[in-house]
């Protein structure tokens, strides 16, 4: 269930928003999110670069780790739970409709 949710998120940002191709959707994401917790004015005026990096983490987060989801050895399947764990985490912090991640997690 894991492998499919974080995939397909990835999938559909992938296939929509130009912004998600170019690496700059987080430049205005935290200002334009439904639920801003008082965090995501920090990390909305971190440095572009950063804002660049985190939208490419974020693909590979959700287009890439699942797949060590899949694969039939325990560190690897644990590491990619970690992942997974730790990128739902930065979500929640970043305040992105928290209860989905926390519902993810």
């Amino acid at each position: 269930l894991l492998f499919r949710i974080m995939l397909g998120a990835g999938l559909i940002k992938i296939r929509g928003d130009q912004c998600w191709r170019d690496l700059t959707c987080m430049l205005y994401h935290y200002e334009t999110q439904p639920v801003p917790n008082p965090l995501s004015w920090y990390f909305h005026n971190l440095p572009r670069e950063a804002q660049l990096f985190s939208t490419a983490a974020n693909h590979v987060v959700e287009l890439i780790c699942p797949f060590l989801l899949l694969i039939p050895y325990r560190p690897v399947m644990l590491l990619g739970g970690l992942i997974q764990i730790l990128f739902q985490a930065v979500l929640i912090i970043s305040g992105n409709l928290s209860f989905l991640n926390w519902l993810t997690i």
